[in-house]
């Protein structure tokens, strides 16, 4: 396995008309979200307006989107609207919708491209935690684990001896995950969002 930490201070902002965004990792590596020639994503935005503020359209674009801070309702054109509070509610959406949010937040994305599937959840609680698993809509083995933590501090003992110990605003990716691989993980006041990708 290879492990990737990207900390907080060595993630770039990039300013928008209501608040600015950091992407954490991109893959490959040399795409670019500009031009949507990426597989897989994974940013934060936060929005410094209590106005409409419009998503960009992503066609061919799954987004996986939970909130880190504040509360934000959501509204999907013809589909659904949800209100969303911090490390609750996940929402998985069509990027190519007419999308659109209301409320001072910060969120935590996953962006896949029709090449790539994946799934988000909260980590509550202290354990063991299996890394990778079989994809269940394209039957392939998750080949990438990522963990961000958004609160606190997590400490992720892997099965191959490693150690690392993320704090806030920190990104753990771990590639080329191993069948029976899994990492023992401690939470310390923290709120940790893990990741499963399959992306070949």
């Amino acid at each position: 396995m290879k492990i990737k930490l990207i900390k907080d201070n060595d993630v770039k902002t990039s300013i928008w008309a209501g608040g600015e965004s950091r992407q954490y990792y991109i893959f490959p590596t040399d795409s670019s979200y500009a031009e949507r020639n990426f597989c897989f994503r994974v940013s934060m935005a936060t929005s410094t307006s209590d106005e409409e503020a419009k998503y960009t359209s992503l066609e061919n674009i799954t987004r996986h989107l939970i909130m880190l801070e504040g509360s934000a309702h959501l509204f999907h054109k013809n589909h659904y609207d949800i209100l969303m509070n911090p490390y609750e509610e996940i929402d998985v959406f069509d990027g190519g919708w007419e999308s659109w949010a209301i409320g001072k937040v910060t969120d935590f994305n996953l962006m896949l491209s029709n090449n790539a599937h994946g799934k988000m959840a909260v980590v509550l609680n202290d354990g063991d935690y299996a890394l990778g698993g079989i994809c269940k809509n394209c039957n392939k083995k998750y080949n990438r684990t990522a963990f961000y933590c958004g609160q606190g501090r997590a400490d992720i003992y892997l099965s191959t001896g490693e150690f690392v110990s993320i704090s806030k605003g920190d990104l753990l990716l771990i590639e080329d995950i191993n069948i029976d691989a899994n990492a023992k993980i401690l939470l310390f006041d923290s709120k940790l969002v893990s990741m499963d990708i399959c992306c070949y």
